[in-house]
């Protein structure tokens, strides 16, 4: 398992934010399927972030949390309950997150790889 930096964990943080948000979703009544392909997405992608040294994990959280803005959108437009609301609202938190702290994780990712580069010899 490798250490992570302060916003490899913070987008951590927010794609697992964002899996609750669906969950609270599904517990308020919000029809989707049984395992909601969307957690499974953000789950999969904050477990390869912490559990692998691979540089473009990042990556994958910005393209997660992407792929989950059209659904937070629907979902809030939709929302007629308190629960289904919050539910939401933690969703979109969560993936706000995720989405600005992978951007930041990725070019610290990128620049670290260029200081970490042996400096060419003549």
């Amino acid at each position: 398992m490798k250490t992570l930096d302060r916003a490899e964990l913070i987008t951590v943080t927010g794609l697992v934010t964002g899996a609750a948000g669906l969950l609270i979703q599904k517990v308020a009544g919000v029809e989707m399927p049984v395992v909601p392909p969307g957690m499974i997405i953000l789950l999969v992608v904050a477990a390869l972030m912490t559990a692998t040294r691979w540089r473009w994990t990042p990556v994958l959280a910005v393209l997660a949390a992407l792929a989950e803005v059209a659904g937070f959108v629907g979902s809030l437009a939709d929302a007629d309950a308190f629960g289904e609301f919050a539910g939401a609202s933690v969703r979109g938190a969560g993936i706000t997150v995720a989405l600005v702290a992978g951007i930041a994780a990725t070019i610290g990712n990128y620049r670290s790889r260029k200081s970490a580069a042996p400096a060419p010899t003549r």
